[in-house]
């Protein structure tokens, strides 16, 4: 299960990367929640989960792991930076209910995904604050 943790991260990686909402989607259960940022209210199940992630690669942010997966039972943590470019035309629909400072930016992230025993993501968790941004 330990490889197939890591694969999933991988591919999450990959999938946001290509702009591929539905792909990410599919990494979750169907009654998964997604908590992004921590505070923030989650959302539940996959139709939630995937019109969060369409929002999210809508866009052209990309994701960049910053070190190694790290694993523990059924649970895995990752850090990454978001980065996300001069957004001058922004879709006034976002995936993430906190302000945003405008245009590019840097988002430093740990990112934890709990896995059932089908190797689907049940929950996801993403830490990060406004001491995590960094202006471009």
């Amino acid at each position: 299960m330990s490889q197939h943790m890591k694969d999933t991260v991988q591919a999450y990686f990959d999938l946001f990367n290509a702009q591929d909402a539905q792909g990410i989607a599919d990494l979750y259960a169907d009654d998964a929640t997604v908590t992004d940022p921590v505070g923030t209210p989650a959302k539940e199940g996959k139709a939630a989960i995937l019109a969060f992630y369409t929002l999210a690669v809508k866009n052209g942010a990309r994701l960049k792991p910053n070190g190694t997966t790290r694993i523990a039972g059924n649970a895995a943590a990752f850090a990454f930076t978001v980065s996300v470019g001069a957004m001058t035309n922004v879709d006034p629909d976002i995936a993430v209910a906190v302000e945003l400072p405008k245009g590019g930016m840097t988002i430093d992230v740990i990112d934890t995904f709990y896995f059932n025993e089908e190797g689907k993501v049940t929950e996801m968790k993403a830490y990060w604050g406004p001491e995590n941004i960094t202006q471009l």
